[in-house]
């Protein structure tokens, strides 16, 4: 009888808890890139295009200037900080900002959304208990190198705090997507 339930509870263990690999989080390790996907769009030239996926943008976030990295007729490029990535230690979470650079480029009924790892943001020094925990350089590590072992799992520490990343793009490209098929053409003035 203890030998069902402790076969029952490790069974229940490893289905509850299953760690998170780096060939999950990344489409491209190289290049960093986290996801990317091509959207395609009927009759909408790329000016539309442009125009719609600035306005998106600007409602997305808080301030589109501080996001707005690039801007030309064919490519926005945003830069945002997210604090979906943490690690946990003694089990409290410990939220660690991170880049995500996006990169949107537009052509006549397409648009191509990729989303590339940008390294930490800056860490300020702080005190954890007694100790002082140093500052750390915006740029210095990528999830590759900060969230993940040798053999490519997650850190138990950081596998719940990186899972929450990829849903972030996806959910962002579909956000996109969804403004751009709902949102009035520049032409219909209807609604005002």
């Amino acid at each position: 009888m203890k030998n069902l339930i402790l076969g029952a509870l490790l069974l229940l263990s490893t289905i509850t808890y299953s760690q998170y690999h780096i060939d999950s989080l990344y489409q491209n390790q190289e290049s960093y890139l986290l996801y990317s996907v091509v959207q395609d769009y009927d009759s909408l030239p790329q000016e539309v295009l442009n125009m719609k996926v600035k306005n998106w943008a600007g409602t997305a976030f808080v301030s589109l200037p501080e996001v707005l990295v690039g801007d030309t007729k064919e490519q926005i490029v945003l830069r945002f900080i997210t604090n979906e990535f943490y690690f946990k230690m003694l089990g409290m979470a410990t939220i660690c900002p991170w880049y995500i650079r996006v990169v949107i480029l537009m052509k006549d009924n397409k648009l191509k959304i990729s989303f590339y790892d940008d390294g930490n943001a800056f860490w300020p020094a702080r005190y954890s208990g007694t100790t002082l925990i140093p500052a750390v350089q915006a740029g210095k590590y990528h999830f590759n190198n900060y969230a993940f072992k040798k053999d490519g799992t997650a850190a138990k520490m950081s596998n719940e705090g990186i899972a929450n990343i990829k849903p972030i793009c996806i959910n962002m490209a579909s956000s996109l997507k969804l403004s751009i098929l709902t949102a009035a053409s520049p032409a219909d003035n209807s609604g005002w």
